[in-house]
């Protein structure tokens, strides 16, 4: 499932929004570690490369700023970096570790709330649309072993550092305050990639292309849940909702779904925690598996399936200047 994507946060309805004329900072962390592979719905360890279980291990950190151009208004640029870690069985009939790090794919999204939050202070809706670069290095090596010995090849697609494609990014979150301390949310982003593939292969097991070129796909992302305040004199807020991130078997535009993939979603039970402080903001969530399905992509004969998290942490922080 993706792992270089993230969606809107909560702003707003915890009066922590960025205004006009302001700047706002965020630094934002997430861990995922998987290690259990999954075909369909279904634990699959048979499936994984040489029968053998496979592991990921995967921290980022964006960082954003944001301008208020107005009360209505901001933009933000996010800077994201990552370093992920695989650990599975190779072709020399051993377990080795391969990793990548580094600045991923940057993106800039502009957002516009259809109301002024001034004057609704309790519920809103906003839209944002922006544009994801490829700063991120899609082609990144380490070592692989195969029975003739060590060479240099590509790493897995989940742990590359970006997808090699220019793409369109599409956003809204809303929410409404049901009572005093009780507000609904519902945050969803599409990443839009208008390119078919990229110009690297999938890696067979001695090391070389196999002629299958990796996809460069739509990514999508939402939540959905309730919220209450249980500690209104510090803004301090606990929520719950469900979260499910996916890639679809076939793009919106661009082509190229015949390329590797991995189609499917994952669904997540996803409490958390915010807690407000002055001008800036604490957050927390625990999203916990609930449901998943890995399906087969558009081409015979690529690998199905792949590693997914028993959960992820998310941890955040903002202020507003």
């Amino acid at each position: 499932m993706p792992v270089r994507f993230t969606t809107p946060g909560l702003g707003g309805q915890n009066g922590q929004d960025v205004g006009a004329k302001e700047w706002q900072f965020g630094v934002a962390y997430r861990r995922l570690t998987a290690d259990k592979w999954f075909v369909g719905h279904d634990v699959r360890a048979d499936a994984a490369p040489f029968g053998k279980p496979l592991a990921l291990d995967i921290n980022s950190i964006d960082l954003t700023l944001r301008r208020g151009l107005s009360s209505r208004v901001n933009v933000a640029l996010t800077l994201p970096f990552s370093h992920g870690v695989q650990t599975r069985f190779y072709a020399d009939g051993q377990s080795h570790s391969v990793s990548a790090r580094g600045l991923g794919d940057v993106n800039l999204i502009g957002n516009v709330w259809l109301a002024d939050p001034l004057d609704n202070p309790t519920k809103n809706v906003a839209l944002g649309i922006g544009v994801k670069a490829s700063t991120g290095n899609n082609n990144a090596t380490d070592d692989f072993f195969t029975t003739a010995g060590i060479k240099r090849a590509q790493v897995d697609q989940s742990i590359q550092l970006g997808d090699g494609g220019v793409g369109v990014i599409m956003q809204a979150q809303a929410y409404d305050n049901f009572s005093t301390h009780l507000v609904g949310y519902l945050t969803g982003s599409y990443l839009l990639s208008p390119k078919g593939k990229s110009d690297v292969q999938l890696v067979k097991s001695d090391g070389t292309g196999s002629g299958i070129f990796l996809s460069v796909p739509d990514v999508y992302s939402a939540r959905v849940g309730v919220a209450s305040t249980f500690w209104p004199e510090h803004n301090v807020m606990g929520s719950l909702g469900a979260r499910i991130d996916g890639i679809p078997l076939r793009d919106i535009a661009g082509g190229g779904d015949d390329g590797f993939r991995r189609p499917g979603y994952s669904l997540y039970a996803d409490p958390g925690l915010s807690f407000a402080i002055a001008r800036g903001t604490f957050t927390l969530s625990i999203p916990v598996r609930i449901g998943q399905n890995f399906t087969p992509d558009l081409t015979p004969g690529h690998p199905v399936g792949g590693d997914l998290a028993d959960f992820l942490l998310f941890a955040g922080y903002t202020a507003r200047y």
